[in-house]
């Protein structure tokens, strides 16, 4: 049986994904963490939830959970008017059951869901060919990724710290910073930035994020609506993905203080600088590009990485980035042709605060679990002082009725 994911299913969730390391498997204390603090805030709880939306789970004869997909509502617009958009993630099976198509069963009820768009951002090869069986499309201009490298031996160094050869990273670090130093001297082309803007910067904050943003996205046809609640709530997930610390959102100006545009980042404890999302118009991009290229240098930076805006292409070639297409696709489906389209012409706005990223229901980092589990904590901690508040108000109220009683 398929049915809608709800609160009661988060306990047996752990379970499930602990079933991909064997039939009797039991999940780690981590991982039952890691579902208990943060999948409820994402597939049930969220902002402007649609009840004809939900995530999906499968549900076998003894009652236990066999299957799940995640589907979490978003509000967009394309051209001017608001649709229906949904992102599906965290599509798995118990290996027991996938030999009778669940997961293919649990895609296509997904697909044929009341929604404008259904779109899938780090999908493996699996999902890719199971989507695009059912009717769906690959998004191929956003699954490429701009890598600029500022420090090459050291960048190595971190791609096999990523690959678990931590020992051999720790020997070879200060000889990849010494080879650093000579490759800066012997060749720049690689690593050459252009030169320092002349501008003004100050934090972000979601004020003029939500007053901002309309002016910056107006050229594309496909683009998400924010709203403070909506900010308060995707934000904090780009802190949960990496150990090394909070976002860092930067507001880029003109020196007489018009705003040019904004880069938001998060740098891995490998110095990897990940962009969640880069903001501008076609004649200040550069500007604010070259703004977040020497910032991350200066922070440490070995390599800044993000996401391929179509429009900007020339942008990142002609800073000498890597293009590559990621290890994951960005998967679309909608029964409107031409909204697409939009994603084939690169009109359609797509950054990871809108995509699959931040909604994942992985977090391998204790440090970040922990600031999970913190700001779990102070929302509870918020929730029972506003009870307690109205029930003080309440209890007030009824004393202050009982003295006009007695008084009478």
């Amino acid at each position: 049986m398929i049915r809608a994911l709800t609160i009661d299913d988060v306990p047996q969730i752990p379970r499930l994904l602990a079933s991909d390391q064997g039939e009797h498997a039991e999940p780690s204390p981590h991982l039952r963490a890691v579902i208990e603090n943060l999948l409820p805030g994402l597939f049930v709880k969220t902002p402007h939830a649609d009840p004809e939306l939900p995530g999906l789970v499968s549900v076998g004869d003894d009652g236990r959970l066999t299957g799940m997909i995640g589907r979490i509502t978003r509000r967009m617009e394309f051209r001017g008017r608001p649709i229906r958009a949904a992102v599906a993630c965290e599509l798995f099976v118990d290996p027991a059951q996938r030999s009778q198509m669940l997961g293919v069963k649990l895609l296509k009820k997904l697909m044929a869901g009341p929604q404008d768009l259904l779109f899938s951002d780090i999908a493996n090869e699996t999902s890719r060919k199971i989507w695009t069986g059912l009717g769906g499309s690959v998004a191929a201009w956003y699954g490429l990724t701009w890598v600029k490298v500022l420090r090459p031996a050291q960048f190595a160094l971190s791609l096999l710290r990523e690959r678990r050869f931590g020992k051999l990273t720790g020997w070879g670090q200060p000889l990849a910073a010494l080879t650093d130093k000579v490759f800066r001297r012997a060749s720049r082309s690689l690593t050459q930035l252009a030169p320092t803007p002349n501008v003004a910067s100050e934090p972000l904050m979601p004020e003029r994020f939500l007053e901002l943003f309309p002016h910056f996205s107006e050229v594309d046809e496909l683009r998400p609506v924010y709203d403070r609640e909506t900010l308060d709530w995707i934000w904090p997930r780009l802190d949960f993905m990496y150990a090394a610390g909070p976002s860092e959102a930067v507001l880029v100006k003109s020196p007489g203080g018009e705003p040019l545009g904004w880069h938001i980042s998060q740098m891995t404890d490998s110095r990897v600088v990940r962009v969640s999302q880069i903001v501008a118009l076609p004649n200040t991009m550069g500007t604010v590009f070259d703004h977040l290229l020497h910032q991350s240098a200066e922070r440490g930076a070995v390599a800044v990485s993000g996401r391929v805006i179509p429009r900007f292409l020339q942008t990142f070639a002609d800073r000498n980035c890597i293009l590559r297409r990621r290890s994951t696709h960005t998967l679309i489906h909608s029964p409107d042709r031409e909204l697409l389209d939009s994603f084939a012409t690169g009109q359609a706005f797509l950054s990871l605060f809108e995509s699959e990223g931040p909604l994942q229901i992985w977090i391998k980092s204790a440090l970040a679990l922990a600031r999970l589990r913190s700001e779990n904590e102070h929302k509870s901690v918020e929730v029972h002082t506003a009870e307690a508040i109205r029930v003080e108000h309440k209890q007030s109220h009824l004393v202050t009725h009982a003295v006009r009683v007695l008084e009478q």
